[in-house]
């Protein structure tokens, strides 16, 4: 109990960053996988800490380490998990609002007056408020 939590204190002191490049590099290689010492190499940190990362991304079920030899020495594959794969995807009832593909979207954020006044948003509204026509 008290390893873990000295792990979250590291992950918290800037090996967040580190994880999220792991992770990065890790979901990039595919089901190949990459062998955890060429993470090292690639993010220029030891093995000790960089031990300790890859625990704790192992044990969160977001990467998964497999023993293979390598060149005649065992090493770590690390393969990205199913969990790590996961894309979100949106209904796509939510397709038709206009402010999920709004270049401007960043600039309505928190600021109501903006939102109200926003012309696209006003007429998907109506738009979406209006019964279907009858066909006929």
């Amino acid at each position: 109990m008290q390893s873990e939590a000295k792990e979250l204190r590291l992950s918290e002191g800037g090996g967040e960053q580190l994880e999220k490049r792991i992770l990065d590099i890790v979901s990039a290689s595919g089901e190949a996988g990459v062998l955890q010492r060429d993470i090292w190499h690639l993010l220029n940190i030891d093995s000790r800490r960089g031990s300790k990362l890859i625990k704790r991304l192992e044990r969160m079920g977001l990467i998964s380490r497999e023993v293979i030899v390598h060149k005649g020495r065992k090493v770590y594959l690390l393969k990205p998990t199913p969990k790590l794969r996961q894309i979100p995807k949106l209904p796509s009832e939510l397709d038709s609002i206009p402010c999920f593909y709004c270049p401007l979207l960043p600039a309505c954020t928190g600021e109501l007056s903006k939102i109200l006044t926003c012309e696209k948003l006003n007429r998907w509204l109506l738009d979406s408020s209006m019964p279907p026509a009858a066909e006929g």
